[in-house]
């Protein structure tokens, strides 16, 4: 009888001895709990640096390389039909989350006279209610800038495209591989968002290195040379890929390649626009950079700049298409 009690005692003592209260985990179910907890902990810093490299979610102190881009591909011939009118778009570059804003663009299109313009705003502009477009963007977003841009300087925009760092990168890079530009000086500088360290002359930047340069604001020549810079910037990318082989009929890949920016672009203005799209990108454009006249006063965080009455007259004469004259 001694020996069955042992006997039953010793299988209860094997059955239990996974997880013993007393004697714990026995050697091979720890190191398979180990194996466990490393997958687990590497899934999740993947997962975390993926969606921050891909979406820019989550706060990153660097723009990460991009990755390989898609095949250029030539779009359907089609017939190029001659098309007036005007298109005014505001372009917005805002950290992860759209937290804070970073550049401000506009785009003037007019296909009467064959002309783009390109301008580059300070982000401390006043409008007319005494904020700065910084402190507007912080109370409504990109809608709030496209707001007070038109009752300030008098013109509609037609769309607004705004997205992280990393989202137009990962747009861009839908389209081709990097961009040609003739960097105008040495650059070796750093921030706590990005690194820039490049030679003067002309070269291939990568979209990471180009998105860095918009918003690099130490440019030779003061604050002036840093807002035509940024707008030539855009006006170089502009030239290299608002081409016809770039403009796609196929409304599933527009729609893709929007979802990197937030937008008020739909496919169905997209399909209703794909003449004039077509126009502009096969017909040779004047292209024009602005330099927003005006002061700056105060500094740091109080700094403004307020646009001279000349500034709003020059910009409101690029982006407002003149009335054609009727002919008698």
């Amino acid at each position: 009888m001694k020996k069955n009690k042992n006997k039953i005692k010793n299988k209860r003592s094997s059955s239990t001895g996974f997880n013993d209260p007393q004697k714990g985990f026995d050697p091979t179910s720890k190191r398979i709990v180990f194996a466990l907890l490393i997958v687990i902990v590497a899934v999740m810093i993947g997962t975390y640096f993926f969606i921050d490299y891909k979406y820019g979610s989550f706060t990153n102190m660097f723009i990460g390389e991009t990755t390989e881009a898609t095949t250029e591909e030539e779009t359907e011939t089609v017939p190029v039909k001659n098309v007036d009118g005007k298109k005014n778009v505001l372009i917005a570059v805002t950290s992860p989350g759209e937290s804070e804003i970073y550049n401000i663009f506009m785009v003037g299109i007019n296909m009467s006279d064959n002309v783009t313009s390109f301008v580059s705003l300070p982000l401390q502009t006043v409008d007319a209610g005494g904020k700065t477009l910084k402190e507007e963007f912080s109370m409504g977003g990109v809608t709030q800038i496209e707001y007070v841009l038109e009752r300030m300087l008098d013109i509609d925009f037609d769309a607004y495209l705004c997205a992280t760092q990393n989202g137009y990168k990962f747009f861009l890079t839908e389209l081709g591989k990097g961009v040609q530009f003739d960097v105008p000086q040495d650059l070796q500088f750093s921030t706590t968002n990005y690194t820039v360290s490049l030679k003067a002359g002309k070269q291939e930047l990568s979209f990471d290195t180009f998105v860095k340069l918009m918003l690099f604001d130490e440019w030779d020549g003061g604050k002036d040379a840093t807002y035509t810079m940024q707008a030539q910037l855009l006006q170089t990318l502009y030239e290299q890929y608002f081409k016809p082989k770039y403009i796609t009929r196929d409304v599933d890949k527009f729609t893709y390649r929007m979802t990197y920016i937030k937008s008020n672009i739909s496919s169905e203005d997209y399909v209703n626009d794909l003449d004039a799209l077509e126009y502009i990108a096969a017909t040779k454009f004047k292209l024009q950079v602005l330099t927003p006249q005006g002061n700056f006063s105060g500094s740091g965080d109080k700094e403004q700049f307020t646009l001279s009455k000349g500034g709003i007259a020059q910009i409101n004469s690029a982006f407002i298409l003149a009335p054609v004259e009727e002919k008698e």
